[in-house]
């Protein structure tokens, strides 16, 4: 019978992979942000309006959500870097491993609505969409992209972050 040894991760090449998780995290919600605040079309269907996000609750709610995990992301790179320049060894584990699970768990719920956002206008605008209206989606379905790979990188960095509940309790 064999016996089987969990491969961990050495304790500083760990934090620096972390640190390059959380900062492509950081990266891909800055530009999902971008992109989905200055993706605006005029004259949407013939009304003479203006199409912003805030004018459909699942770009807003993509929004808070891609804004939560920016924030978290730049606080918690900022923290990971301060630890791994003064070699603290100790900080707080938990608050880590389960603020990483919970906005993981954010972004991609504002990734999804998003993506069902931008599907439910090109149903609503149907086969009529002119080029003019399928940049406008294309831009959108470009924000919402990158919030879903910045999910995945917080969602790696989540696991990262798990190898260190071994060694503290």
């Amino acid at each position: 019978m064999e016996t089987h040894t969990p491969v961990v991760l050495p304790t500083r090449s760990s934090k620096y992979a972390n640190i390059g998780l959380r900062v492509l995290t950081s990266g891909f919600l800055f530009m999902s942000l971008v992109i989905l605040v200055t993706n605006v079309k005029s004259d949407y269907t013939g009304l003479k309006t203006t199409l912003h996000f805030y004018d459909r609750v699942g770009y807003r709610y993509m929004a808070a959500a891609v804004v939560i995990g920016l924030a978290y992301s730049i606080m918690q790179t900022v923290t990971a870097v301060i630890r791994v320049n003064k070699y603290i060894t100790q900080g707080n584990i938990l608050l880590d491993f389960y603020g990483d699970k919970v906005v993981s768990t954010i972004i991609a719920t504002g990734a999804v609505a998003g993506f069902a956002m931008t599907v439910e206008l090109q149903r609503d605008a149907g086969k009529g969409w002119t080029e003019y209206y399928h940049k406008y989606f294309g831009m959108s379905h470009a924000a919402n992209g990158l919030a879903f790979l910045g999910f995945v990188c917080a969602f790696i960095s989540s696991v990262v972050s798990s190898y260190a509940l071994p060694k503290k309790f």
